[in-house]
């Protein structure tokens, strides 16, 4: 069985989404010292977040790019 490489990094790099996900919510409190209230930690999450999709969007552009250059 052939593993994709590519898409054992989309699962290293979801598994360490999640991770960072879960501890953005279980953190009493942040880096500066500051109580995380239920608001704040739902927008540590949505910055979290649209960094992600970002990076994913990126990842996809460049692999979209790469096999359109492959069938040259």
């Amino acid at each position: 069985m052939k593993i994709n490489k590519w898409k054992v990094f989309q699962v290293i790099q979801f598994v360490l989404f999640l991770t960072v996900s879960i501890f953005l919510f279980v953190r009493k409190v942040d880096g500066s010292g500051a109580e995380n209230t239920p608001e704040v930690k739902w927008i540590s999450f949505a910055i979290w977040l649209g960094f992600y999709l970002f990076l994913l969007a990126l990842e996809y552009g460049i692999r979209f790019l790469v096999t359109i250059k492959k069938r040259r």
